[in-house]
């Protein structure tokens, strides 16, 4: 499967998750997985490395909200549409944990907010990862 793929299953997940109880997730991702995955012919392997990448960003998520909040001058995590907020996330888990190149990830998190976003997501979106990469970079020198 294409890393682009395999983003836009991330952020389905991630979009999946913003509407279901905590305790509904865990079943919402397995019809995800055993239903829609193999209706666009994605096979065992390809749900695996989806699945994979998925539990790994879940476990960043309290520490890239934080990053977020901290970077998002004068606004709120919960006013930022779900669109553009699990964009963020997953583009700032993909350049803080995962070595993806920052360049990479913040044009595919782009062209994403241009296919799902508002009118106003890619600009939105580049502004705000750019400061995560600069303060990614400030504090590596």
């Amino acid at each position: 499967m294409k890393r682009r793929e395999i983003r836009e299953h991330l952020l389905r997940l991630l979009f999946l998750k913003e509407f279901h109880e905590a305790d509904e997730v865990d079943e919402q991702n397995q019809l995800y997985f055993d239903v829609l995955l193999p209706n666009e012919g994605k096979g065992v392997e390809d749900a695996k490395e989806v699945m994979e990448r998925y539990d790994k960003l879940k476990v960043y998520l309290p520490e890239i909200d934080s990053k977020l909040i901290t970077e998002m001058q004068k606004w709120n995590l919960k006013r930022v549409g779900i669109v553009e907020r699990n964009l963020l996330r997953l583009a700032t888990f993909e350049v803080l944990y995962d070595e993806i190149p920052s360049a990479v990830a913040i044009n595919e998190a782009v062209e994403l907010a241009k296919i799902y976003g508002g009118d106003q997501a890619p600009g939105f979106v580049n502004g705000v990862l750019s400061r995560i990469v600069k303060t990614k970079e400030d504090t590596e020198q």
